[in-house]
């Protein structure tokens, strides 16, 4: 009875193996089945239409060329309509910015002066109904201490910024450009591959001096 026992038990130990082998088996399958109907999760990055996606790049340096000639194009509006004067830029360079919905991008600042005289408050104000005509919101800043300096702040919708600063030692408008959403770095290197470097995805190499 007891050589029966010990076969008995010795019989049974397998099979109770070989059932929860089975039962791992089903369930590795099982897993492999959902796996392949999960979706995976793509990474942003790795997406056309990226922000550093070369062409996504290229597209937003050319916005960003036409955000600064419609900013060329609306200084010259601003100054005929302050009068005769003549105007000599002072300076166009590039800056970081925010989008009106918060994202990260760069635009182009733009500065203009006159050395002529303006009759300051007509100045002024002719500019601030220009400016709220094209839906800008605008602000009026003197000092009574300097009565011969007023300074006039716009923007339009939390886009880009514009001043008027009338003087009588010069006047001078400061203008901001349309803000491009995309990766400061990736658009400086489109636009001036000379200073930082060729842009992603370039095939050409750098000139040597």
């Amino acid at each position: 009875m007891n050589n029966t026992g010990r076969v008995n038990r010795m019989t049974h130990q397998p099979r109770a193996r070989q059932k929860a082998i089975r039962i791992l088996a089903a369930l590795f399958c099982a897993a492999i089945a959902l796996s392949a109907c999960t979706p995976t999760t793509e990474n942003p990055m790795n997406r056309s239409g990226s922000p550093s996606d070369p062409a996504t790049v290229k597209a937003q340096v050319e916005e960003l060329k036409q955000a600064l000639a419609d900013l060329h194009a609306f200084k010259v509006e601003t100054q005929k309509v302050i009068g005769p004067q003549a105007w000599a830029d002072k300076g166009t360079r590039n800056s970081a910015c925010t989008t009106s919905d918060g994202k990260d991008g760069v635009n182009y600042i733009v500065l203009s002066q006159t050395m002529e005289n303006l009759d300051l408050e007509p100045s002024v104000n002719v500019v601030k109904a220009f400016w709220e005509s094209k839906g800008f919101t605008t602000r009026t800043e003197t000092n009574p201490l300097d009565p011969g300096l007023i300074r006039l702040y716009a923007d339009e919708n939390g886009g880009h910024l514009v001043s008027f600063t009338a003087n009588i030692k010069g006047s001078g408008l400061e203008m901001d450009s349309a803000c491009v959403a995309g990766d400061q770095n990736a658009i400086y290197k489109e636009l001036y591959p000379e200073i930082y470097g060729l842009p992603s995805g370039s095939s050409a190499s750098p000139s040597t001096k």
